[in-house]
């Protein structure tokens, strides 16, 4: 109710959830089809903000009956190498969930996070991202400290769904390019740590299903296009989670609001 709520008043995150519907879906779906969208995009954020805190507290038991996934065993065959386990994901569905995830079926893990300017605000997210099995750093904190984390052997939960300021590439997301955080995945072939793309969406009885993919990186020695062919893996096994129920990803973001260089024109020697 919330969600829907806040739908009804114009504002920045709405023209932007639209016109991106617009940019991605407008040869398919007419204006009526992509406000209908737009609004549940409000409305299932309304239930997966319960949820990430509810979610958060539950036992065991009681998150097994409400969260099902994907097969664990070739996560857990990575896991238990000691080498550390990279898990890529996105804001697509109960995302928050997911840290909570692996740390309730014995995966140590980590995540980083922005610090909020209201101390507040701070205490509120740290809180919801913590419990036992996670380890919460943030943004700001020395990068060796995830080094050292991974050197331990703890799964490290990483979003790359949207244009941040940090060291990224372009790759295609959704048919077109977008700049995506490259850090992650140059991590795992520097250092040789698997990698998973984990994504989850909430399914009509309200459960959740969490999706677990092992990226295979590519690794043909030339280190500046593997990097992109596996970014681009990446990137492509989230799209698939976003087009499989488009009104569960945060389509507010500015995901496109960086612009490719245009590649330079080889010149015409004859001339």
């Amino acid at each position: 109710m919330i969600g829907a709520a806040t739908f009804l008043f114009p504002d920045r995150e709405k023209k932007r959830t639209l016109d991106h519907l617009e940019f991605i879906y407008g040869k398919e779906w007419d204006k009526k089809q992509i406000k209908q969208c737009a609004r549940n995009v409000y409305v299932q954020l309304g239930k997966n903000l319960f949820d990430s805190i509810y979610l958060a507290k539950l036992s065991r038991s009681d998150f097994d009956k409400i969260v099902m996934h994907d097969p664990l065993d070739s996560f857990t065959q990575a896991y238990n190498k000691g080498k550390g386990v990279i898990v890529i994901t996105a804001h697509t569905g109960c995302f928050e969930m997911l840290l909570h995830f692996f740390a309730i079926h014995g995966f140590k893990s980590f995540a980083i996070g922005r610090k909020m300017f209201d101390p507040r605000l701070e205490k509120l997210v740290r809180k919801k991202r913590s419990g036992i099995n996670i380890d919460y750093m943030d943004k700001s904190e020395n990068t060796r400290k995830i080094i050292r984390f991974l050197n331990e052997g703890k799964t490290f939960g990483v979003l790359i769904d949207q244009d941040t300021n940090v060291e990224g590439i372009f790759a295609p997301f959704l048919n077109h390019p977008a700049h995506t955080p490259s850090g992650p995945v140059k991590i795992a072939m520097k250092m040789g740590i698997p990698v998973f793309v984990s994504t989850t969406l909430r399914q009509p009885d309200s459960s959740h299903y969490v999706y677990l993919n092992e990226l295979e990186l590519v690794n043909s020695g030339d280190f500046e296009s593997d990097l992109f062919e596996n970014v681009k893996k990446a990137n492509d096994l989230i799209c698939n989670t976003i087009t499989r129920c488009p009104n569960q990803w945060v389509w507010m973001h500015r995901r496109w609001r960086r612009k490719a260089a245009p590649e330079k024109s080889v010149p015409d020697l004859k001339k």
